[in-house]
């Protein structure tokens, strides 16, 4: 989603500063979050939202087809699970 950049000083996904680049990360990729998000925002935690937002870019770069995989081909364990990161 961020082409390899590397984010700001202060991007960790627990400051303010941090949770506005993700949004925009997110937003570029067409995720966009709304500002108020009724009782999920008081129940979920702004990183929690986060990750589920960026767990629903990676779904749909599976499903069509455009993810990529690191390692590539993955790593496959002793009980033959395949691991890798999807991107």
């Amino acid at each position: 989603m961020g082409s390899g950049r590397v984010l700001g000083v202060d991007a960790s996904k627990t400051t303010w500063a941090g949770v506005a680049e993700r949004r925009a990360l997110l937003a570029a990729a067409g995720i966009t979050l709304a500002d108020q998000l009724g009782t999920a925002g008081t129940k979920a935690k702004p990183d929690d939202i986060l990750d589920a937002a960026a767990a629903a870019w990676t779904a749909r770069c599976v499903a069509t087809g455009e993810a990529r995989c690191t390692p590539d081909p993955p790593e496959v364990f002793a009980n033959e699970f395949p691991a890798a990161i999807w991107t």
